[in-house]
């Protein structure tokens, strides 16, 4: 029996569009539920939409609406692309970084601390130039480049002041100085490495589609690896690695779990992988990858 698929979403952007034109061409008609409109009750665990599902791909732009969300679906015992786990682990810096630590995967030195006063400390121990981001966010949102103690201070000072109890804890890393100037991308359906991408900015922070550049990257053999490893480490699925080259080393940076395609011209190539993973329990093109 064919499995009644779901897509869960915010907007229709065009990343939308092409896992829904993906799915048709597949010969499924996928059932569209904005997340907005959806109501879950939690006493018999029922959800309330336009279309029973058997499995939903989440595609909402807020994390704690994708979190609950996917926590609520699965408790309704739909299947999700990702689950609930993989969306709080990648949603959380600070756990990211626990899960790549904990999974041996190569990550930057990471430091937490309280305190405007023990951030301050904790960034001399990291020495400068120290970057600086929020837990939760994406697209480079909050991150800064701390070059120097005054620019330091500065930037903590006015966290410290923005009220939000998520500003009050400072998640500090290191600077890679042997990063050369691009960033790498990975996209890993299941234990498959599809596709990589290098981002090339003209600053620390940029995202995609603001001042970024974005060229084919070969897949080799430490790209896979590391890929997949930092996949893993979080629980695997649909996931967007984001990889720095430091010298000879290729370190894990964080993992998105609702990936952005379209921004980087990506979209129509990588949706009908994820169509085909979310219709298959195990679907065996995914448990290896390409090159095994």
């Amino acid at each position: 029996m064919a499995k009644k698929l779901g897509i869960l979403y915010s907007q229709l952007r065009e990343d939308e569009q092409a896992l829904i034109e993906a799915a048709r061409k597949q010969g499924v008609e996928p059932v569209l539920l904005k997340a907005e409109e959806a109501v879950f009750d939690l006493l018999d665990g029922r959800v309330i939409a336009p279309g029973a599902v058997d499995v939903v791909i989440e595609r909402t732009v807020d994390h704690f609406v994708a979190l609950y969300s996917l926590l609520l679906f699965e408790r309704a015992g739909v299947r999700t692309v990702n689950t609930s786990d993989v969306a709080r682990i990648c949603g959380d810096k600070l756990l990211t970084t626990l899960a790549f630590q904990d999974a041996g995967v190569p990550t930057p030195r990471t430091e937490i601390a309280f305190s405007s006063e023990t951030a301050l400390q904790a960034i001399e121990e990291l020495s400068y130039p120290a970057m600086l981001k929020p837990l939760t966010g994406d697209k480079g949102a909050l991150v800064a480049r701390l070059n120097d103690f005054d620019a330091a201070k500065a930037v903590i000072e006015h966290k410290d002041r923005l009220g939000q109890y998520d500003h009050s804890i400072y998640y500090l890393q290191e600077y890679l100085q042997n990063r050369p100037g691009r960033d790498i991308r990975a996209f890993v359906v299941g234990n498959r490495v599809i596709k990589a991408v290098y981002l090339i900015a003209n600053k620390a922070t940029s995202s995609a589609g603001l001042n970024q550049t974005i060229i084919e990257c070969p897949l080799t053999p430490e790209i896979i690896e590391v890929a997949r490893a930092a996949s893993q480490a979080v629980g695997g699925g649909v996931l967007a690695v984001d990889l720095i080259e430091d010298g000879e080393r290729l370190v894990a940076i964080e993992v998105d779990y609702t990936i952005e395609m379209s921004a980087l011209g990506l979209a129509r190539e990588l949706a009908p992988h994820i169509i085909q993973y979310a219709l298959s329990d195990l679907p065996a093109d995914y448990l290896t990858d390409i090159t095994d």
